[in-house]
């Protein structure tokens, strides 16, 4: 989950000593504002509800206060509509994947049929395993230290879900018109897939086109980031098309409930290979 800022943090240091728009003290080089804007989001108290190419939608809510927060996503993958769930109540984590498994059902079925295979019932045991992960029916208690899977490793070590923070690392050019900063930026800094906009939103883009994205970012007025657009060449996962993020409620979010402890249990081992084997 860490992200290098090196190379925007030297020049912001010394631009914050020298350089502000005036009486409201906010940096006047757009690439040094940008990198300004995501003090909230780093902060931690916050919410975000976001678009991305290929139908899936996202939305989430960082509360540091509380050490809570919840992030959840819709997506559709090869035609088939999920949902991945996640809630953290610190030290605690959940999440919950509801997917329609009607075909695995009945490939179990047809399976359970054959009588007392051994090769079959192992397969037929395995897509049970996999049915139930993906029935929705229960909130799955996570060890985090059985996760491997960076899409599952959802926390509040980082209080910025959307990964703006550690994308901005990577900003190419800047120009600012009022509220709104445009220019391109080098989606190939993000190394992890733990946030919003990590690596699977990039994965499988033209390389020259990922070191290049044109991005339009819209600040408030105390320079916190509102609103960012990405427009993102063709993926492995998706077609081309517009990544939006909008943040609002800075200073302002809610507590997060954990789930009802009788829709949780612990996940089974069965669960963390399944989770970890999605890498």
């Amino acid at each position: 989950m860490n992200r290098r800022f090196a190379a925007v943090l030297v020049p912001l240091l010394a631009l914050s000593l020298a350089a502000c728009t005036g009486d409201d003290d906010q940096p006047v080089d757009p690439k040094a504002a940008l990198v300004a804007s995501t003090a909230g989001l780093k902060a931690g108290n916050y919410s975000f509800t976001a678009t991305l190419p290929g139908d899936s939608t996202a939305k989430g809510t960082m509360h540091t206060p509380s050490k809570t927060a919840s992030l959840d996503f819709d997506t559709v993958q090869e035609g088939t509509k999920g949902k991945i769930q996640f809630r953290i109540a610190e030290p605690v984590r959940y999440v919950k994947m509801t997917m329609d498994m009607s075909e695995a059902t009945k490939q179990a079925e047809s399976l359970a049929a054959l009588g007392d295979d051994p090769q079959s019932a192992k397969v037929v045991e395995s897509l049970k395993a996999m049915i139930e992960l993906f029935s929705g029916k229960n909130w799955l208690k996570l060890d985090a230290a059985k996760v491997t899977n960076d899409d599952f490793k959802v926390g509040i070590e980082d209080p910025d879900l959307t990964g703006a923070a550690g994308l901005f690392g990577g900003i190419a050019t800047a120009e600012r018109k009022g509220s709104v900063i445009t220019g391109t930026l080098d989606a190939t800094v993000v190394k992890d897939d733990s946030h919003l906009l990590g690596t699977s939103v990039f994965k499988g883009a033209d390389p020259a086109q990922a070191k290049a994205i044109p991005y339009e970012a819209t600040l408030d007025d105390d320079g916190r980031l509102t609103k960012l657009v990405l427009d993102v060449p063709k993926t492995t996962d998706a077609p081309a098309g517009k990544v939006t993020v909008e943040v609002s409620g800075y200073g302002a979010a809610a507590k997060q409930d954990a789930p009802p402890a009788a829709e949780t249990k612990d996940a089974p081992e069965s669960a963390y290979a399944m989770i970890n084997g999605m890498n």
